[in-house]
């Protein structure tokens, strides 16, 4: 991959010539489209498998942000980025002269002040951002943009219900499909973990509805005594878009003092056992293959949570989820109840 990337930039002179090059770079990272998009993410840039597959598909030019985030997951050092945006802009003004004919014959002729102005270039080693759409014109690109991933995230996930008519009230569920679940990828699930992360739950905010965003939406909805689905429809939203906040979870800090207190008579043991099965995270809920859900710091099963008689409210509950732990571990000794490989 280093080889690749730290290559002089070759010169392109058609946007086809230009997409090859991306996709050498591509091939000689040696990366799957899944990896380059989590290292795009973990860069900062937003570079869905879906993106760079059509991206690198076509003969059209790409879009700069789309370029820098694959060069960035590629690992190419800022300076040749800047190369490759160079190129990117020269092939850009070549393609706007062949079309400027056409252009210029519905606009209005430039002043003098603009002719300057157009002819003025930014310099190589930075990266200045393009001018941005009047906000009307912004929001409507945007709401056009998500009801296309949407219906794309419809084909490859399964049947799903229509499309939500877009709203203007700022809700999540602006052009997006009116069911997300696991293993969808996109901008709406980036606006239901925004929300998520609002309302007081930690997750990753990286577009992919994973296990960790499963776990947190199942979080919410027991709080907020909703069905717990895993999956965001309608009324999720709603709630998401209100007052409603999840109570802030214990530190790690205060578990493992409490776990210590708990269990005088091997604290070390029972940090390592809830540990390894939460994360020392009292909001973690894991779904089994079998659809079966373990709830908490020592994830207590669905059956083990209704032979507890309690909701599954009060098994996120950390001091709970210890103190009957504890009742667990008394009748036995040791921590033999739980089997769990790091």
């Amino acid at each position: 991959m280093d080889d690749a990337v730290r290559d002089p930039v070759p010169q392109a002179a058609t946007a086809g010539e230009y997409v090859a090059l991306l996709r050498e770079v591509r091939r000689r990272s040696g990366l799957t489209y899944r990896e380059l998009a989590r290292r795009a993410s973990a860069a900062g840039h937003w570079l869905p498998p879906s993106t760079l597959a059509t991206m690198l598909g076509r003969t059209t030019l790409p879009r700069e942000r789309t370029v820098v985030a694959l060069l960035a997951a590629c690992g190419t050092p800022a300076v040749e980025v800047d190369r490759w945006l160079e190129t990117r802009r020269d092939l850009e003004a070549r393609l706007g002269e062949q079309g400027r004919g056409e252009s210029d014959a519905v606009r209005t002729p430039a002043g003098p002040s603009t002719a300057v102005a157009a002819n003025i270039r930014p310099s190589v080693g930075s990266v200045p951002p393009r001018p941005e759409a009047p906000w009307p014109a912004r929001r409507w690109l945007r709401l056009a943009l998500l009801a296309v991933f949407g219906v794309l995230t419809v084909g490859t996930a399964g049947a799903l219900r229509p499309l939500a008519p877009p709203t203007v009230d700022g809700s999540p569920t602006v052009g997006c499909p009116e069911v997300l679940r696991q293993g969808m990828y996109g901008p709406c699930v980036l606006s239901l973990q925004e929300h998520l992360v609002a309302d007081g739950l930690t997750v990753p905010v990286d577009g992919w509805f994973g296990p960790d965003t499963t776990s947190r939406v199942m979080v919410f909805q027991a709080f907020g005594a909703l069905p717990v689905s895993g999956t965001a429809d309608e009324r999720l939203f709603d709630e998401l878009a209100g007052d409603r906040k999840v109570p802030a979870s214990w530190s790690e800090d205060r578990i493992g003092k409490h776990l210590r207190r708990t269990f005088p008579e091997d604290p070390a043991g029972a940090v390592q056992v809830a540990r390894c099965l939460s994360g020392l995270d009292p909001y973690r809920v894991e779904v089994g293959e079998d659809g079966t859900r373990r709830w908490g710091l020592f994830q207590f099963s669905d059956m083990e949570v209704s032979r507890f008689g309690v909701d599954r409210q009060t098994a996120l509950d950390a001091a709970w989820n210890i103190r009957t732990a504890r009742e667990v571990w008394s009748r036995t000794g040791d921590f033999s109840h739980w089997n769990c490989a790091a």
